[in-house]
């Protein structure tokens, strides 16, 4: 869920965009974005913006 919505402040469309990139994200690396040991720390990630950004994507081109 989007930092505003995780800090229970209003929320506006922005909101459904920064949504959209976290499930792109997992679109294209095969994970989530933000991840935790626990679900504070997991919260903790979210408010920081702390995420891991893969140096390499792995594309596969069977089925095509």
């Amino acid at each position: 869920m989007a930092p505003e919505v995780l800090n229970g402040n209003q929320y506006d469309h922005k909101a459904d965009v920064w949504s959209l990139g976290c499930l792109y994200y997992e679109l294209l690396y095969g994970f989530v974005p933000f991840t935790g040991f626990s679900h504070q720390n997991l919260r903790d990630n979210l408010k920081r913006g702390q995420f891991f950004l893969p140096k390499t994507v792995a594309i596969s081109l069977a089925g095509s």
